[in-house]
């Protein structure tokens, strides 16, 4: 298999990878090159991607580490309830009473449970992204309403005998 490339799949929405998609390749903190899909197929849990005009081994190995990024789907085009990522980072993160709890900072998605990363007064807390916590994000007025649990996002956790 010269020139194919074998990628992680790190989407909601695997989908939207097909044959013929233009898509980003960069770092984490965005695309820097563009590059079209010729073939994609599924192996092992992964993308097997061949990308249109580039044939050369050493040119896909040069890609690893790097991020692949995918056109977002329209907002109206989503399931109800679904952010991404980047829409919640720097959404102030209050309480359902209104308390400022800090800045959310970071989206961690590993661990098979994904938590916000509230960043206040240089602590950071990690906060379960669950109903049961995360009560409504409001991508308008540029917050995320939080019901926490003791000890969730301060040091009065009560620890159990």
């Amino acid at each position: 298999m010269h020139g194919d490339v074998l990628v992680e799949i790190d989407t909601d929405f695997p989908e939207r990878l097909q044959d013929g998609v233009d898509f980003g390749l960069g770092e984490e903190s965005g695309p820097v090159e563009s590059h079209r899909v010729f073939r994609v197929r599924y192996h092992k849990r992964c993308w097997l991607l061949s990308v249109k005009g580039i044939r050369d081994r050493n040119t896909v190995e040069s890609w690893r580490g790097r991020y692949l990024f995918l056109p977002e789907l329209a907002r109206e085009d989503l399931p109800e309830g679904f952010f991404y990522r980047h829409e919640l980072v720097g959404l102030t993160a209050v309480t359902t009473s209104g308390e400022t709890c800090g800045e959310v900072t970071e989206v961690l998605p590993e661990g098979g449970q994904t938590r916000l990363v509230v960043r206040r007064s240089g602590a950071e807390f990690l906060v379960p992204y669950v109903p049961e916590i995360v009560v409504r994000v409001d991508l308008d007025a540029g917050n995320i309403v939080l019901d926490p649990p003791l000890g969730l996002l301060d040091d009065n956790a009560v620890v159990a005998d």
